[in-house]
């Protein structure tokens, strides 16, 4: 399958501020969800995801990326969002967490954005589909294809395994 390293999602090279974020963003349903550029390892269209039996019913399996097995997880299923299965092509954000490198099964990668810490707008309370506890903001962004300017959901990985971390110790 072809693969596409997130160094070539990097659409322009100037300079930015110290202060400016980076982000991914791609689509889980209709929610624009951003990633901090910096956890993310790789971003690939879906490999052939090998079962693993008796896991979470949110991991899908695992793959082989050079070398390395690396565990994918169905965020939609994670985040208790509806599966929408409309989207053919699927693609995976591999990131580095706590836990290792995991890879997030999500719908459409959108692009990269560049945010101004000061853009950044608390977590609206019940406007979002998705666990306050699992969002560090969000903010207003310009969508590339249409030209309008939609919600921008930061996600917060750290909180998202760090939480998979503390269930895996009580079972």
């Amino acid at each position: 399958m072809a693969e596409m390293e997130v160094l070539g999602v990097k659409e322009n090279t100037k300079e930015f501020s110290k202060n400016e974020e980076r982000v991914i963003s791609f689509k889980l349903n209709e929610e624009l969800i951003g990633i901090d550029i910096k956890k993310i390892v790789k971003i690939t269209k879906e490999l052939d995801i090998t079962p693993v039996p008796k896991t979470k019913e949110y991991i899908l399996g695992v793959i082989n990326l050079r070398g390395n097995i690396v565990p994918v997880v169905d965020l939609k299923k994670m985040l208790d969002l509806p599966n929408n299965e409309e989207e053919e092509t699927k693609f995976i954000l591999v990131i580095d967490s706590d836990l290792g490198n995991i890879g997030l099964m999500v719908d459409k990668i959108v692009g990269a954005n560049t945010i101004e810490p000061e853009e950044i707008q608390p977590t609206p309370i019940n406007a979002i589909g998705i666990d306050s506890k699992y969002i560090t903001g969000v903010v207003m962004a310009k969508d590339e294809e249409s030209g309008e300017r939609n919600l921008l959901i930061l996600l917060d990985i750290v909180k998202l395994f760090e939480n998979d971390e503390n269930t895996q110790e009580e079972v």
